[in-house]
């Protein structure tokens, strides 16, 4: 790698990786409001947002990557324009896709690193995200008996005190409909003096253990059968939760290669082989159009004469949002067996390849306009045009009003 090519591979790995950071840091501002409000009652808060973060990352990548990708090359490339740096390297005999091998090369690193992130990390983080979800909501359900309220779990009632000191709670009244198959068998009173909310690390269940007290029965037709009195007692079912599930039971918790075996439908039976087929084709194309993007952002980004045109960046992320929503509206319609899985996700692929040749192919082999420069004087000879259509039409009516 040349000089010059180390030059421009530099200045495009530190602007790509510092606008990854930064569109990180944006998503993660927008999710850390209803993360914050979903981790009030949990018991170790600090460490369920820090667990919610990290596995939430592969996700933001999914979207940052192709954004800086496409934005850090017009960036620098427009930059390298502006310097006249990019004239005297053209005047010097070298070619303009010879200045894009660097910027292939972050392709290339950043395209594997999409194809592990989004094949492998995401889905085991998306889990893992919904796992500590499900376990902070537990909590939520304990912190519910807590607070001195009544709670209704099953056919169960809940009554927590607060006359104690530190996590300890009472008195605690807990009131049980007893059922003999589809009919009622009576009620179950337990009483004790204090109790403490306590939820199992293995199995999240919720218990209350209880301290001092007493247990009533009464029977159908309200006659009391006894009461037994106890020192220390556990009552399980606190909280009426189910153990979370297993990973799988959603096409985007399964990796590549999951999705890959899983094609027709023999491995996971949970998973339609239309939707299994859809995401599997839908990462594999996101994957690929990051090689794709380099001859659109280099055009994007060129810029000569005097006049230098800062549209390639609007462009850019207009351009990036709507391959990223267009990849996935296909992707839902292959999911739903609108069309075949992987016509509709590779149709848009192929249109972007074919707008990359084209573009690139005006910008080097013919040397021409560049894109953003002409979209800028067709943009003002378009509201040039609307005004003066506009003018004309004002002064016709006008005209009319006044004879």
């Amino acid at each position: 790698m040349g000089l010059l090519n180390k030059y421009l591979f530099r200045n495009g790995a530190m602007t790509v990786g510092g606008l990854m950071i930064f569109a990180c840091c944006i998503l993660l501002m927008e999710r850390m409001l209803r993360i914050l409000q979903e981790v009030s009652s949990s018991s170790s808060p600090s460490q369920d947002i820090t667990s919610m973060v990290v596995n939430l990352i592969p996700h933001f990548l999914g979207t940052a990557i192709p954004m800086a990708l496409l934005l850090g090359i017009i960036i620098t490339v427009d930059r390298f324009s502006r310097t006249s740096e990019l004239t005297a390297a053209l005047g010097s005999g070298i070619s303009l896709f010879h200045m894009t091998k660097p910027f292939l090369i972050i392709a290339v690193i950043l395209s594997a690193m999409t194809f592990y992130v989004e094949g492998y990390l995401m889905p085991k983080g998306r889990y893992e995200y919904r796992n500590v979800l499900y376990k902070v909501r537990i909590e939520a359900q304990a912190a519910a008996l807590k607070q001195g309220t009544f709670v209704v779990v099953g056919n169960r009632t809940f009554f927590a005190g607060t006359n104690q000191d530190g996590d300890a709670k009472g008195p605690v009244f807990i009131h049980e409909h007893v059922m003999d198959g589809d009919k009622s068998a009576g009620w179950r009173v337990t009483t004790a003096e204090k109790g403490k909310v306590i939820i199992r690390e293995a199995s999240r269940e919720v218990v209350i253990q209880l301290e001092d007290g007493q247990v009533y029965a009464v029977s159908a037709d309200t006659v009391l059968e006894g009461n037994g009195s106890f020192d220390s007692s556990l009552v399980a079912g606190a909280a009426d939760l189910p153990p979370f599930r297993i990973r799988g039971q959603d096409e985007r918790e399964m990796t590549t290669t999951e999705l890959f075996l899983n094609q027709n439908g023999s491995l996971n039976e949970k998973v339609q082989p239309d939707q299994n087929n859809a995401t599997l084709h839908a990462r594999l194309a996101k994957t690929l159009a990051l090689l794709i993007l380099p001859f659109i952002a280099v055009p994007f980004g060129l810029n000569y004469g005097r006049n230098p045109s800062s549209a390639g960046i609007f462009v850019g992320i207009i351009f990036v949002i709507a391959l990223l929503k267009g990849l996935e509206f296909a992707e839902s319609l292959g999911a739903k067996g609108v069309i075949p899985p992987w016509l509709g996700i590779w149709s848009i692929v192929l249109a972007v390849a074919g707008l990359a040749v084209l573009l690139f192919y005006k910008s080097a082999a013919k040397m021409g306009q560049p894109p953003m420069t002409a979209f800028t004087y067709w943009t003002k000879d378009a509201f040039a045009w609307l005004k003066k259509d506009l003018k004309e039409t004002g002064q016709t009516l006008a005209g009319k009003k006044a004879s």
